[in-house]
């Protein structure tokens, strides 16, 4: 059993490790564990935002093509953003931009734009209660104050769950998100054992000794959702090979079966 086969590969491993494995095409939980552990969320908290942009344009708040304006004061390090010369981009940009290469200027411009009030609503809205937007991204004096984002494997892993049967955003919305996702570029986790071509929809977050994926796969006979959340690692090296070979034991077992 793929449960048994887990549970043999955590006896090998050390570290903080969240673990969420669903079967989404009958609606079956596999293996959970240490699901509800309160962590730092890194930028898996963008999906939560991602959620929130896309709700309020389905709401006509905005429109896609709306233009933002990115002002110098917008811009942090690290930043795909920070290091052009464009100073609008459209709000679909901005969205992609933050869920593909994970740009934490995007990411806050999306907070300025929506509010914490309403980011955190959608999370209390969806029952989501480890999962809280405290600080934007790269605010070191907020982390001093003790100011974290938080999340848990199963907050996210409903909030994914959610995306993917259509709850929460209406059909283009739904498509869009998930279209998105599927886009990601960081394969260093979630797809760094297994075949370049298989289809994720996911987003990773890293923070120092920090690593998280979760993601949809889609099979030609089964879609899955899995999530592997890794905090005080050995290194963030370590953590991504952690994330990586737990997911290619999830998709040899049913590649083979």
């Amino acid at each position: 059993m793929l449960k048994t086969k887990i549970e043999e590969f955590f006896q090998k491993e050390t570290g903080k490790i969240s673990v969420v494995l669903k079967n989404l095409t009958n609606d079956e939980w596999i293996y959970q564990i240490n699901e509800q552990n309160s962590i730092p969320s890194a930028s898996i908290i963008k999906i939560l935002i991602m959620v929130t942009a896309l709700e309020q344009i389905q709401q006509g708040r905005f429109q896609l093509e709306d233009k933002i304006s990115i002002m110098e004061t917008d811009k942090v390090d690290y930043s795909i953003m920070s290091n052009l010369t464009t100073d609008a981009y459209t709000l679909h940009d901005i969205i992609t931009l933050m869920m593909i290469v994970s740009d934490n200027t995007a990411t806050n411009v999306l907070i300025d734009l929506l509010g914490f009030d309403a980011i955190n609503n959608m999370a209390a809205m969806l029952a989501i209660k480890h999962t809280q937007l405290q600080r934007k991204m790269m605010d070191f004096n907020a982390v001093r104050m003790g100011r974290q984002n938080t999340t848990c494997a199963a907050d996210i892993a409903k909030l994914m769950e959610e995306i993917y049967k259509g709850h929460i955003l209406n059909e283009e919305h739904t498509r869009l998100a998930i279209d998105i996702m599927k886009a990601q570029k960081d394969r260093m986790m979630l797809g760094r054992y297994i075949d370049g071509q298989v289809i994720i929809a996911h987003k990773t977050g890293d923070l120092p000794n920090l690593n998280h994926d979760i993601g949809i796969f889609y099979l030609p006979k089964i879609t899955y959702l899995l999530g592997v959340f890794v905090v005080d690692a050995e290194s963030n090296l370590a953590a991504q090979q952690t994330i990586g070979r737990i997911s290619k034991l999830v998709y040899d077992f049913y590649i083979s079966n």
